[in-house]
């Protein structure tokens, strides 16, 4: 393989890279966007988010799993 087809096939895969990336950042900001953190029913704040639920969000946006 020359160096443009490697290049370009590099290229491709880090385009796929950033697009799963990008796809995965928008999960994340709809979950953020869901009831669990909107004003509660009795009025209490909803906003709060574990810091253990955003490391397994962060994974999940580097490497397309949960694990």
């Amino acid at each position: 393989m020359n160096h443009i087809h490697k290049l370009q096939t590099e290229n491709a895969g880090a385009n796929q890279r950033i697009v799963g990336l990008i796809e995965r950042i928008h999960e994340f900001r709809a979950h953020l966007q869901t009831s669990k953190f909107g004003p509660q029913s009795d009025g209490t704040r909803g906003d709060w988010i574990g810091t253990a639920d955003v490391n397994r969000w962060l994974r999940y946006i580097e490497n397309g799993t949960n694990e």
